[in-house]
């Protein structure tokens, strides 16, 4: 992943005027303020400390206490140590705004700083995957100091998904969503995520609540047809992929998904309709390529348990059949025995053409020369049957 998803706008106008606020009856809170001019944070956070146990409820004090931890946050570098400043200051400036005072532009100005660190410590993970772990608390600061904003949470989000906790990445996305995030790949991610993780029915609820937002968004509309199939509601998926073929019918993409899926239900002639018209819109499509003539195959398979079927019948009820009837029966097995033949002779050019594309690739070839085989066999053409026979694994046969 190579961008931030949110490019935040330079704030202007806050110039901390240190001294400017006038003098204070406490001499600590004087005291500190020089601390603070010359950087010596310790000391103006000892004097604050003093000032606020003699009066809980100096509000300056506790104004220049988050002050104090603003600054001093800013040079340090380890994650965790930055961190338990920034909430010990937006604990400071919380108490402040109880006693009365407006510390809006203090917490705007941090807000900005943790948030421009999160998207520095990010661009360095390109170099070195730790930052990402450090970006990731940087935009975890900001989410303290504005909860109310999604931005922090999606960027939190991409940055332990950089890191590699995926598992941890799950709940910053959920944050952004419950606040009603307007971008779509938020919705992707954490779909995504939810299906990693065996939650699949999840999957399903996020993404059609993201496909009523983002009626035209491919990503989207591909994403819950996949959580349709993976959480098991196949008529589901079946209704949104016509619905989507319908709309878009030289969708490659959805014409091939269909077909498989299509295959897989076992509906041949419907998945060979929508794998022909894969591959006749992507000619170098090897994997639809190779599912119709799996359609094909299973289709001739189909035809010889019919086959089969008709026979045992024959074979057990013979003596108790009239000559018609057998007649009947042995027409049929002669013309499904005919229609075998040509659906394993139309699976052999698909599947030639799913062998070229897939050997070109350096791609196991077991699959489809295992069809192709079969498909030989089955329609007299031993030499090519042989020429197949290694890469099928029959070469002891």
């Amino acid at each position: 992943m190579k961008r931030m998803p949110f490019v935040l706008a330079l704030l202007v106008g806050f110039v901390m005027l240190a001294g400017a606020d006038g003098c204070s009856s406490d001499p600590n809170v004087e005291g500190a303020k020089l601390d603070l001019r010359n950087k010596d944070y310790d000391r103006a956070l000892e004097n604050l400390e003093t000032a606020i146990a003699s009066n809980p409820d100096n509000a300056e004090a506790h104004k220049l206490k988050g002050d104090v931890l603003q600054e001093k946050a800013a040079i340090v570098t380890d994650i965790a140590e930055h961190s338990s400043m920034v909430d010990q200051m937006i604990t400071a400036y919380g108490r402040a705004t109880e006693l009365g005072l407006d510390v809006s532009r203090e917490m705007a100005l941090a807000y900005y700083k943790e948030f421009d660190l999160g998207g520095k410590a990010f661009n360095r993970g390109r170099d070195n995957k730790d930052a990402y772990v450090d970006a990731a608390g940087f935009f975890r600061n900001a989410t303290k100091i504005y909860p109310d904003s999604s931005g922090p949470y999606v960027n939190m989000a991409y940055s332990l998904i950089n890191s590699g906790n995926l598992t941890e990445a799950v709940a910053p996305f959920e944050k952004a969503v419950q606040m009603g995030d307007k971008d779509a790949q938020t919705y992707v991610f954490l779909a995504d995520l939810y299906n990693q993780s065996d939650r699949s029915n999840d999957a399903v609820a996020l993404l059609e609540k993201a496909s009523a937002m983002f009626p035209d968004n491919t990503d989207i509309q591909a994403q819950l047809l996949n959580a349709f199939q993976a959480s098991g509601q196949i008529d589901r998926a079946m209704a949104k992929y016509e619905e989507q073929i319908a709309s878009d019918p030289d969708n490659k993409l959805y014409r091939y998904n269909y077909g498989s899926l299509l295959l897989q239900a076992e509906d041949f002639g419907k998945a060979i309709e929508n794998l022909t018209r894969a591959v006749e819109l992507d000619p170098e499509y090897g994997n639809a390529f190779y599912n119709l003539g799996a359609a094909y195959v299973n289709q001739a398979v189909e035809y010889s348990e019919e086959i089969n079927s008709i026979d045992d019948e024959l074979r057990s009820n013979r003596d108790n059949m009239s000559a018609a009837d057998i007649s009947a029966k042995e027409a049929r097995m002669e013309e499904l025995a005919e229609t075998r033949r040509v659906s394993f002779a139309e699976a052999i050019g698909p599947l030639e053409r799913a062998k070229e594309l897939t050997e070109a690739k350096g791609e196991d070839l077991t699959a489809i020369c295992m069809a192709l085989f079969s498909a030989y066999v089955q329609t007299d053409q031993e030499d090519m049957a042989k020429s197949v026979q290694s890469c099928a694994g029959y070469e002891d046969m």
